[in-house]
């Protein structure tokens, strides 16, 4: 019956703007994929969702105007989908089932209530926290300038790290005592751990 009542909230137009936006991120990594090897293609194609998330969560934040979520939530579960398919192509196990588990959840969590769910904000932080490391992958497979690598390290930890402990922590934190319905933050938890063994790793890495 539950299964039942979800079915009839989703919206045919919703799923469609979802499939043109996977298709979307499909091309534009088959275009960066022509000028250079799959993973760098892969890796800006992570980076150009994480700067448009970014932009498109700030511009809700700000205006309330919930087109702009609309946006976001379609741009963003298009990105999500893309990447599963490469994950589960392309990587093993246990790495690709980990972003499989991390790609579906963030997109059931998307569709939920917004300010119920502070989604505007987790997206925004979450997504700029992700943003230095794309230009980390970028150095270590093109650049042999360790100072620099070893700069662009101390900023990805310093920046993923204290966006991910106390800012993505406290929203964590509200979310699961105000919302009525904590299946879609309890399902997503799995996700803020990850987050928080990643800054673990980050950190030995320096």
């Amino acid at each position: 019956m539950a299964a039942l009542e979800t079915l009839k909230t989703i919206n045919p137009m919703g799923v469609m703007d979802g499939f043109v936006s996977f298709m979307g991120f499909n091309q534009f990594h088959h275009f960066l994929n022509s000028l250079m090897e799959r993973n760098m293609a892969n890796n800006f194609t992570a980076l150009g969702h994480a700067t448009g998330s970014s932009i498109m969560a700030l511009s809700y934040l700000l205006t309330k105007n919930t087109k702009l979520y609309y946006l976001l939530k379609k741009f963003s579960t298009g990105y999500f989908l893309y990447d599963t398919y490469h994950s589960v192509k392309y990587l093993k196990h246990p790495l690709s089932t980990l972003y499989t588990y991390h790609h579906l959840s963030t997109i059931y969590y998307l569709h939920h209530d917004p300010e119920v769910y502070k989604t505007g904000q987790i997206m925004f932080l979450a997504e700029l926290s992700n943003i230095p490391s794309y230009f980390v992958y970028y150095y270590l497979k093109s650049s042999k300038n360790t100072k620099k690598i070893k700069m662009l390290k101390k900023l990805q930890f310093y920046v993923y790290s204290f966006i991910r402990l106390p800012m993505l922590s406290y929203y964590a934190y509200n979310v699961i005592k105000n919302a009525d319905n904590k299946i879609p933050v309890l399902t997503t938890l799995p996700v803020y751990f990850m987050g928080l063994m990643w800054s673990y790793k980050l950190w030995k890495n320096l």
